[in-house]
């Protein structure tokens, strides 16, 4: 994407992102386009987003597809690209994409291109009509959206203003005062919830939880909708004595009625090789449906309306 010339300071304002996904069912009411922005203060062990935990774009390799032309290595004004066993010098790529352009088989992929509010309301404006009879709208995800404060606040802002319908889905872990400037605009906010001890938190996630907590109970405060999700990880949260704490804890809060039940997949760990890096759980299975059921049904006993992600 490129920016778009012209118009309003709002509609110039650019941010980072690597993802436009449309037609998304999962990421609040109605049928929505989910905005990836990219950069995370978190770096979770289960991650199925690598390429959206660094702010710049990034390359990721495919060795299945390539084919060996030596186009990147013409290409890349850096000489980061190589035809070793080391394919990407990664200490001297840019993220340029230049690499990427040339790749005659798209075994090079670029994580992360700069986008204007104007050139994300022309892409989102094309599902309109899908919003109007889905009760959908626009979701901003990531990564973590408030990483990026002045992009999401001007991006949802021009949202608004155009009668869109907006969700935030957020890890929580940023400073309320920026948080709460990205919150003017959203009517929706999804909240990842990981663990209610600090100390796993951070062994997991790289950063205790008490962030995450305080700003929780500031937004159950406001006059806005609100769904916790919670990834429900074996051997890290998924215990009966977990989901009793969190059940009590999100049972006193007022303004939390949904809990969804987001259950551990490793659909994303192949990307974590191509970016050059090693996935940390690779041989954690997926949570079984059963389990999930009884999970969710300790959240139940404490009024909380509990939604599990592909479990009828």
């Amino acid at each position: 994407m490129t920016m778009m010339p012209g118009g309003s300071p709002t509609a110039a304002e650019t941010g980072v992102i690597f993802d436009i996904k449309h037609f998304a069912v999962h990421d609040g009411p109605g049928i929505r386009t989910t905005i990836f922005l990219k950069g995370c203060p978190l770096r979770c062990a289960w991650c199925h987003s690598p390429e959206s935990q660094s702010p710049r774009p990034e390359i990721a390799f495919h060795p299945d597809q390539c084919i060996g032309c030596g186009a990147c290595v013409e290409a890349c004004p850096n000489g980061a690209q190589t035809m070793g066993p080391e394919k990407i010098l990664r200490d001297l790529c840019t993220g340029c994409g230049k690499c990427a352009e040339a790749c005659y088989s798209g075994a090079l992929t670029l994580y992360g291109e700069r986008a204007s509010v104007g050139d994300i309301l022309a892409e989102v404006g094309k599902d309109r009509l899908l919003y109007e009879t889905s009760g959908g709208g626009v979701t901003l995800s990531g990564g973590e959206p408030a990483a990026q404060p002045r992009f999401a606040s001007a991006l949802l802002k021009a949202l608004k203003e155009k009668g869109y319908h907006t969700a935030l889905d957020t890890c929580g872990h940023v400073e309320w005062g920026t948080l709460e400037r990205v919150l003017e605009n959203v009517d929706l906010v999804l909240y990842d919830l990981k663990h209610m001890d600090p100390v796993p938190h951070e062994k997991m996630t790289g950063a205790p939880n008490w962030l995450v907590l305080s700003n929780l109970l500031k937004i159950a405060q406001l006059d806005m909708d609100l769904v916790i999700r919670v990834p429900v990880i074996p051997g890290f949260n998924d215990s009966q004595d977990d989901f009793r704490v969190m059940g009590k804890f999100l049972g006193e809060q007022g303004g939390i009625e949904t809990v969804e039940l987001l259950p551990y997949h490793n659909l994303g760990a192949p990307k974590y090789a191509a970016l050059g890096r090693e996935y940390a759980l690779p041989h954690l299975q997926s949570p079984n449906p059963e389990r999930l059921v009884e999970l969710g049904r300790l959240l139940e006993t404490r009024g909380l309306n509990v939604i599990i992600e592909g479990v009828e």
